[in-house]
Order: structure tokens, then sequence, then C-alpha cells
């Protein structure tokens, strides 16, 4: 039996496989949500690595806080102090990151309540002071406060509201937030002088935390380091390690998202760019454009293709049936033949 023309109606009609253009997606998008992204990547085949920097962790300042606050309340004071010293350190290098306003006054007003049981009366004043320069407002509570400290916190904040303010603005990068001492600030505040605390906030740059002694007017330029991303090089190792075959590198920066499909010979082979705001749906057309492969339009799938191998599939057909009816005599006439003589 003849099986070549069930294999060529089967190489006709069978359908290929488009793999993607690329089997790598590299996005760095900080700060974005990449499901979108993602989704589209996954869609077409091809598998993600999400290289966008990892935002801080939230702080652990206030834990420690309060564990200092709870063992000065079992008058445990080695352990209350240990404590308020880990977080006055961390307040210091994050500029306050991570408390309310209410948790640094905190910090300094149990500072002080420690020296003051352990007859230090200076150091006690002088940390009463930083915490009412901090919340130049706050009243302490008299079911938890003995009169004599609430009378000694009274003496230090009628010291901290005699003194001058000043003007501190603060000179941010587009896309940052700031804190002046625990509370939301736009640009600028009009604070008692003395000591106070200052972090920003950012979906592309580094955290960053100032301490600074506020004397009169100032003007604090905030410009935390950038987060790079990966170079081409890191990329392509990164590909070549993974076996791909190319990779796509989605790359947002100041709202504005490029995607490029890039060979593993470093070539960029093409390109979309894309206007983003918070959300990477826009991105996400433009990754699908790139990973599907061109059409191409194979011999076997062309009209004329089609004809000549339906002509051969029915040659294939005919010729063993004519063959068939054909005698040896090449007589095409046949009829039926009764059965053989005995």
């Amino acid at each position: 039996m003849r099986t070549w023309p069930l294999l060529l109606v089967l190489v006709l009609t069978a359908p290929a496989a488009a793999a993607p253009a690329a089997d790598l997606v590299v996005i760095w998008a900080p700060g974005m949500r990449t499901t979108p992204v993602e989704s589209a990547a996954k869609k077409a085949g091809a598998a993600v690595v999400d290289r966008s920097p990892v935002q801080a962790g939230t702080s652990q300042t206030a834990q420690v806080l309060q564990r200092g606050i709870d063992a000065f309340d079992k008058l445990d004071l080695d352990n209350a102090w240990q404590a308020l010293e880990q977080a006055r350190s961390e307040v210091v290098r994050s500029g306050a990151a991570g408390l309310s306003r209410a948790q640094l006054s905190d910090l300094f007003l149990y500072r002080g309540l420690i020296k003051a049981q352990q007859g230090d009366t200076t150091a006690a004043w002088d940390e009463l002071v930083v915490a009412n320069t901090i919340d130049p407002t706050r009243e302490l509570d008299p079911g938890r406060f003995a009169p004599k400290i609430r009378g000694e916190f009274e003496r230090a904040k009628q010291t901290v509201q005699g003194k001058k303010r000043a003007k501190l603005t603060l000179q941010l990068p587009e896309g940052c937030t700031a804190n002046i001492d625990g509370v939301p600030s736009a640009s600028s505040a009009e604070l008692v002088v003395g000591s106070h605390w200052i972090n920003s906030s950012c979906t592309d740059r580094q955290p960053f935390g100032y301490k600074i002694e506020l004397t009169d007017d100032v003007t604090v330029p905030i410009d935390p380091a950038r987060f790079l991303p990966p170079s081409d090089s890191d990329l392509l190792v990164q590909a070549r390690t993974a076996g791909s075959r190319a990779f796509v590198s989605v790359e947002v920066r100041s709202g504005v998202a490029t995607a490029r499909l890039v060979g593993l010979d470093g070539r960029e082979r093409d390109r979309r760019t894309v206007t983003v705001t918070n959300d990477l749906e826009p991105v996400a057309d433009a990754l699908s454009e790139l990973l599907t492969p061109p059409k191409v339009t194979h011999w076997y799938r062309s009209k004329w293709a089609w004809a000549v191998g339906g002509a051969a599939v029915a040659a294939a057909i005919l010729v063993p049936l004519t063959s068939a009816l054909v005698n040896d005599n090449g007589n095409a006439t046949w009829g039926l033949r009764g059965p053989p003589p005995q």
C-alpha cells in the first residue's frame, strides 16, 4: 500500500507551532506593578525575570522603641536604655523613617525618664527638650505619668516654646516624598530651632535619611542616588546562562517605558516606546507585538502548492484504479467472470 499521498496531505494541513521572537523578558520598572507585562510574556511563551530594585522593607525602629518602653514600664532600666539607644541610632541613620511624630517624641521622652531615674538631671533635661522640639504641643497623660514627670516635661515645653522658629525647605526630585519629624511634608515647614529628622522615599532612588540642627531658615537639597538598571552586558550574560535565543528588555524611566528585542549577538532587532503612568498595560501590548514572530507564508501553504498537492493526491488515487481496470491486452473493458472450471 502506498502511504506517501497521506503523508503529503498531513504535511500540507499540519499547523506550524510559532515560537516567540524571544524566550526571555527582563523587567526593570521601579515601584510599578509588573503583572500585565509578566502575563503578556508568559502568554507568548517567554520566561520572565524581574530585575526591578527591591523597595526598602518596613523599618523595625518602631518595634525596638516599643521594646524599650515596655522594659521601662517594668523598671528594667538597663534593657530599656539599650533598646532606646538602638532605636536612636536607627533614627539618626534613617532620618526617623518608619516612625510617627508621637513615636519619635516618645523615643526622647523615655530616654529622659531613664536619665531622671538614674539621677542624671542634665542629660534628662536635654532629652526632654528634644522631645518637645519634635512636638511642641504634646501633653502627657496624667493617668500614665506621675505629677513630677509632667511638671518637668511642662517646664521643658515652655523653654522650647520660647525659642524662635525657622523655615526648613526641602528640594525634592520629581516622584519623591518626604517626612519631617515623622510628618509627611510637601516641601517646607516652620519648626522650632533644634534637632529635626528628615527622610525621603522615591520609586527609582535609594532611601535617604538626614538629621539637621536647625538654627535659621535653610534649604536642604535632597538628591538620593538613583537605582541603575542592569546593563546590556549583564542582560546578555543572563540570557546566555538561561540558554535563550534572544531577550526583550523592558525598562521604565520617568514615565517612559522602552521594550527592546535584542539578539544574543548584542544587536537590537526591534523596539517599542510608550508613555506610562501607574499602569503597565500599554507596555504589555507593546511586548506582545515584539514577541509575536512575523507571519511567514511557507511554500506548502500557498494556493499553487495546494493545487499541485491536490493533483498529486488525485493521481495517486486514479493511477492504481486505472491499472486495475485495464487488462494485460490493453482492453479497458471488463466484466464479471464466473467461477473457474472444475
